[in-house]
């Protein structure tokens, strides 16, 4: 059997997942982990990481190192996203991931995050086979990915992320009307576009990844504790997200903050993801979205097992 763990560093959230493969190429997960580390603040207007950000990265990533060597031998694969992707600083920041601990991240152009993406959201969805439309929201970008039996049909990129957003339009809470038309209007705009170049593949499910997504599903079902088993294969109608949206506008960070359902370090982000949510439903004229609990870590764990050649993949 061996052991296989993923990393990603994302604009928002650094997360890990742990698997184990049984004897047939089964995968079993024996442990995750996540932390809202917030790495891309202010990325978007200065295009630096910004050192307090560093550090607090940095801490995260030591605690989940020291996590896998408790299953050594492991083989650990790191990747880094939007945030990381655009910083100047960038290669400073690898060079004392490295340097500091040991670790290898890899950063990866948008084109292999949504490829990995896809490839973690299809690994156990229902009805995998049907023309899926998927969307994982970070905190730098939001992929679109349309697969067909399995295959990537189209795919794009936006720097529709839950930081960036919050940044440029949102700074009252609860809500002012006037930021969030602004913030209504520039989704609306921006989605047409991606709307338009995904025309010439039409698509049977709409499929959502990632913090947001799974927030709202969490909100919607009452899960607390959070429990993934309960929140995989949700379905959120576009009632329902407009409603949830609408109740969260009307509270303050603390109150947000107060929710069972809502992640610390999620309250001020929410308003911008679950606003692209909605509106990605309004676009792309679907009425129901299907939740995912896996994306983009368990697409990296499944390509990790591919490049060692191990029983069970494709």
């Amino acid at each position: 059997m061996s052991k296989i763990a993923s990393i990603d560093v994302g604009t928002n959230t650094v997360r890990m997942l742990i698997f184990e493969t049984e004897p047939g190429g089964r995968l079993c997960e024996i442990g995750q982990e996540r932390a809202i580390t917030r790495l891309g603040e202010g990325v978007g207007t200065r295009r630096r990481l910004l050192e307090h950000r560093i550090q607090g990265t940095l801490s995260v990533l030591a605690k989940f190192c020291d996590r896998c060597r408790e299953h050594e031998p492991i083989t650990i694969r790191a990747v880094a996203t939007s945030a990381v992707r655009e910083a100047d600083n960038r290669d400073d920041f690898l060079n004392r991931v490295r340097a500091e601990l040991g670790l290898e991240i890899e950063v990866i152009p948008w084109e292999d995050e949504a490829r990995l993406m896809i490839e973690g959201v299809l690994w156990r969805l229902p009805d995998a086979e049907k023309a899926v439309l998927a969307f994982d929201i970070g905190g730098g970008s939001t992929e679109f990915i349309l697969a067909r039996n399995r295959e990537i049909a189209a795919a794009t990129g936006t720097l529709l992320g839950t930081v960036r957003l919050t940044e440029k339009f949102i700074s009252h809470h609860p809500i002012v009307e006037k930021e969030y038309r602004a913030l209504e209007e520039h989704l609306r705009r921006e989605l047409n576009f991606i709307k338009e170049e995904l025309s010439a593949c039409p698509f049977e499910m709409l499929v959502g990844t990632a913090g947001t997504v799974t927030t709202l599903a969490a909100i919607d079902g009452g899960v607390f504790p959070y429990d993934p088993e309960k929140v995989h294969g949700r379905t959120l109608s576009l009632g329902r997200v407009e409603k949830i949206l609408a109740d969260l506008k009307r509270k303050s960070l603390e109150e947000r903050i107060a929710m069972k359902t809502m992640e610390r370090g999620r309250e001020d982000l929410v308003i911008a993801g679950s606003a692209i949510v909605l509106e990605i439903m309004r676009v792309f004229e679907s009425d129901l979205l299907m939740v995912s609990e896996y994306g983009l870590r368990e697409g990296i764990v499944l390509d990790a097992m591919k490049r060692k050649k191990l029983p069970g993949t494709r």
